[in-house]
């Protein structure tokens, strides 16, 4: 201490303005890598900004302002896509039979689904005749039962047939 300023004086020191509310979010390398990285791992939006530290809103702020990081949360994602598409392929490969059901009905659903469902637009329906329509029905196992007892057995052109 000095010798010209006694004990009980106060000292006054310059003092730095205090910047009020958050600290700035920054786009660096390192952010846009966790960022990548928690997406791969399959991160939502709001688990994302829990992990930077920030508010999710910020996250979305960011994702609008700078490709990078947008393109960053895609990256992540496809990765992870990839990967688990790369492992589910050699399972099936390799002989697992619930992944070669997965993989097909996922891969070609024209040729390997459970249900294989005719479907008829509305206006397809009105350029029936009644008795294609009444053959449609009753073909369909489905609809046939719930009308059963309503609908005659067979259409006339089959009754004609037998005669």
């Amino acid at each position: 201490m000095p010798e010209s300023m006694s004990t009980t004086e106060i000292i006054e020191s310059e003092r730095k303005p205090v910047k009020m509310g958050r600290k700035g979010f920054e786009i660096t390398p390192s952010v846009l890598e966790q960022v990548e990285k928690y997406s791969g791992f399959g991160f939502n939006i709001s688990q994302i900004a829990t992990v930077l530290g920030v508010d999710e809103r910020t996250v979305y702020a960011k994702k609008a302002a700078f490709s990078q990081f947008d393109q960053a949360i895609k990256k992540g994602r496809l990765s992870a896509i990839g990967k688990v598409s790369n492992a589910l392929f050699d399972s099936a490969i390799s002989g697992n039979i619930t992944a070669q059901i997965f993989y097909l009905k996922n891969r070609a659903p024209e040729m390997y689904q459970d249900v294989i469902q005719n479907k008829f637009t509305v206006e397809a329906i009105h350029k029936l005749s009644d008795t294609q329509l009444l053959d449609e029905i009753r073909k369909d196992s489905d609809i046939s039962s719930q009308v059963s007892g309503v609908l005659p057995m067979q259409s006339q052109s089959q009754s004609q047939d037998q005669a």
